[in-house]
Parts: structure tokens; sequence; C-alpha cells
């Protein structure tokens, strides 16, 4: 039987994981007081929108024996991955089958299990475990859609639904956001063609800035806390170039707005 074993959430980007017994989840939203729920969670930005931000889990099984495996260290808590539900009694394969699936937990709360949860180059600084990106790459959880109102508890039971739809529609129904091909391929196994597809150009990074210039800033933030970088150099300064132009352009664009109008009544009076 898998259960939860621990659950941790988090008010902001960047700041320590909290320790809870019991949550409370919110349809559309996530976790009640986590990060990702109030919208300033790392990847946050509109940009990066996507419905599996709202809840995490990863097993502890999984995590355990993938570090046993590759001689690593293991982790003082598993709140340092950053997951919210870590789940006990379940294996990588049978958490990654989740994707495209309805999960109950415990008796109230049921999730959609939109994709696999990757780990990053944040997450092995953080951790301050070298390797671990290549070595945790398919066993570090699923992220989720919270689906019904509920709450959560230390203990309670964690089941995928049955469904007689098929593995085609099933995985449709799967929104894994805007990602690039590579972005499910184990940084190890990407060719360069791969790698150099992960790189966001400055032109790209201009337009993220300019859709939501909080979200990033956040998301270079986050990876600054642990001495990484998310956009490269070029990159960052065409989205900061992009913020200082923001509020001006949004005022000639309201500006020209406002003129047409103007000219569209004079002509229907006339």
């Amino acid at each position: 039987m898998s259960i939860i074993e621990s659950i941790y959430i988090s008010p902001e980007s960047a700041a320590p994981m909290e320790s809870r017994t019991t949550v409370e989840v919110i349809p559309g939203v996530g976790i009640s007081g986590d990060r990702y729920a109030l919208g300033n969670g790392t990847y946050s930005a509109r940009f990066l929108d996507e419905p599996g931000r709202q809840l995490t889990m990863v097993s502890a099984d999984a995590i355990e024996n993938a570090m046993e495996r590759h001689s690593m260290m293991p982790l003082s808590s598993m709140g340092d991955l950053r997951r919210n539900l870590v789940i006990r009694g379940i294996g990588a394969n049978e958490m990654n089958d989740m994707v495209g699936r309805e999960v109950m937990v415990g008796s109230e709360v049921r999730l959609f299990v939109h994709r696999r949860t990757v780990p990053c180059k944040k997450s092995e600084a953080q951790c301050e475990r070298p390797g671990l990106v290549n070595n945790l790459w398919d066993d570090c959880g699923v992220n989720c859609e919270v689906l019904t109102h509920g709450t959560i508890r230390v203990g309670d039971t964690v089941r995928t639904l049955t469904t007689t739809v098929d593995d085609n529609r099933r995985l449709r129904r799967a929104d894994p956001g805007h990602k690039p091909p590579a972005f499910f391929v184990r940084p190890s196994d990407r060719t360069a063609e791969q790698a150099r597809g992960m790189i966001i150009p400055p032109r790209v990074a201009a337009w993220m800035c300019l859709i939501d210039p909080g979200g990033f800033v956040r998301v270079e933030r986050g990876y600054n806390s642990v001495g990484q970088r998310f956009w490269s150099t070029r990159a960052y300064r065409a989205g900061m170039f992009a913020r200082a132009l923001r509020a001006p352009l949004m005022i000639a664009i309201l500006a020209i707005l406002v003129a047409v109008v103007l000219q569209v009544k004079i002509i229907w009076i006339r």
C-alpha cells in the first residue's frame, strides 16, 4: 500500500520547505499556503504556465534506491527535493506510470498527473549532491493538477484510479506545458543538437519578460539562491531590456487604442 510519509510546502521561491501533517488543497490552485498556489514559486511565471505545477509527489523508495545504486550520500531530508508529497510504498516505474491518470489521495482529494518531474541543476546545487540530475532523472516524481477540494494528511493512502480510456487518449489529456523536445531526455543522453535546443534565445527571453517581468526575474533569483543561473547572460540582458521598454510600450499601445476609439466615434457622429 502506498501512503503519504511526509508533506512539505514553502511560502515562496527559494524559501525553506516547511513540514506539515495536514494541508488543504484547492481545485485548480494547489496547496493552500504553498508557493505555487500563491503564484510566487520559482516556476510560477505565466510563460511557464502549466496545470501540473499545482502539486508534486515523489517516491521515497525510488529516491533512496537510486541514491544507493549510484553510491550517493543520502539526503538529510526528503524536503530537500522540494516536492510536496513524499510517498512510501511505491516505485519509480509505478509513479511514472501515473502520467495521464487520475490519482486518489485519502478519501477526499483527486489529482490528475500531467507529467514526470525531472530534476534540474538548481535541485542538484540545493541538495549539494553532484550528479543528482543524471542519477535521479527517472526517480524525481510527478507533477499534478488538483481536481477536488479537500484535506491531505500524513498517512493517507495514494492509489491510481482505474480507467477504460486507452493510453493514447489518456496521454493526450496530459499537459506538460511548453517544453522543448529534449526536456525529458536525460542530460547525459542528449545529443549536441538537443542540448542547443534547450538554450532559450535572447529574442524569446525578451518576449517572455514582456509577458511576465516578475516571473522572469523570480526564476533567475531562484537559481541564483543556490549559485546557478537559469538564463544565459545574453538572454537575461535581453529580458531586462524588454522589461525597461514594457511600461512605455504599454502606454504607447494604450494611446493608439484611445486614438482609434476616438476616431471611430468621430466618424460615427458624422
